[in-house]
């Protein structure tokens, strides 16, 4: 049962986020800690599972297109962004919780540099000058109602929240030992 309590955690608290970002769209947009799902999921599993869980987990609760453009270059970006925060786990994956809740904010100012620059080259409303790469990271494009800073606060703090009591639920709830070795001698 504790060898699936942290897989549960990772997408009991993704509905949780999605339920509470959904909620309050206009006081928490991107209240959503798909940054921190794949960072924690590097912390999750060894290898290709590491990765497989989250992104089945992500694609579940967020159906693709659903309020999104289909424009390939936001595809890319988002996909770069996912694994780049996923490598970030990766490094950490060994490190202590404050490191942990540092790396999971890192990774969601990755996340937010990575989209908002893909952003940037693909929206015609931003200038492709330094002054429109600032507003794409910063201000957002004319017109929007809210700033881009918003969306990387909000993300940021979903993510170290997410991170933080996912990695004290590591603590809580270690994963027990897999011996395969007498596993292997029995069946000899």
């Amino acid at each position: 049962m504790h060898r699936y309590l942290p897989l549960a955690l990772l997408v009991g608290m993704l509905i949780a986020f999605r339920v509470l970002g959904s909620a309050f769209p206009e006081t928490l947009p991107n209240f959503q800690p798909l940054a921190a799902l794949f960072f924690c999921g590097a912390l999750l599993a060894p290898g290709w599972r590491g990765f497989v869980i989250p992104l089945g987990v992500w694609v579940v609760t967020f159906p693709l297109g659903v309020g999104h453009t289909a424009n390939p270059l936001d595809f890319l970006t988002t996909g770069l962004a996912i694994v780049s925060t996923f490598f970030m786990g990766k490094a950490l994956a060994k490190s202590n919780i404050p490191t942990l809740l540092l790396g999971s904010a890192a990774a969601a100012l990755t996340f937010h540099l990575i989209t908002c620059g893909g952003a940037w080259l693909s929206d015609p409303r931003y200038a492709k000058t330094l002054t429109g790469l600032t507003q794409s990271l910063w201000t957002g494009a004319p017109g929007d109602a809210l700033p881009s800073w918003v969306f990387l606060r909000n993300l940021t703090a979903a993510n170290v929240i997410y991170t933080g009591i996912f990695a004290l639920a590591q603590v809580r709830f270690p994963k027990p030992a897999i011996h395969l070795a007498p596993a292997l001698a029995k069946s000899r």
